[in-house]
């Protein structure tokens, strides 16, 4: 193999190449998203950004056998990542729930969104400019 092929093959480039996608379809699409005026009291483009993640992130589950896989480094650690974390954590609810762990599914969701909500509001409260 030569040394061209190692390198663009090699998970590290993989997910790299995937996560700027992915970050910068997601700044696309939420840029897209906020030039439209839709009169509902949610972020619409960090939701569709988040349920198209998670699609995306089952799609590249459900069809790799392998997780070690270069299609699955690609599309589904590198893409979903930098487009949306909670495709991951997505994913890892439902694989508990799937494998009968529905009450350590419940708590993980839980600790996610509670301590997420927690540790942002904590992090604002801790490094917020004063003016």
């Amino acid at each position: 193999m030569n040394l061209f092929i190692t390198f663009f093959t090699h998970p590290l480039v993989l997910i790299g190449a995937g996560g700027a996608l992915g970050s910068n379809l997601r700044y696309g699409i939420g840029h897209l998203l906020s030039q439209v005026a839709i009169p509902i009291p949610i972020p619409i483009a960090t939701t569709a950004i988040n349920i198209l993640g998670s699609l995306i992130l089952g799609c590249v589950a459900g069809s790799t056998a392998d997780r070690t896989q270069s299609t699955y480094l690609l599309l589904g650690v590198g893409l979903c990542g930098g487009f949306t974390t909670f495709s991951s954590f997505s994913l890892e609810l439902v694989e508990q729930i799937q494998s009968g762990k529905i009450g350590l599914a419940l708590v993980e969701c839980v600790l996610n969104v509670a301590f997420g909500v927690a540790a942002v509001y904590l992090g604002l409260m801790l490094c917020q400019h004063k003016s």
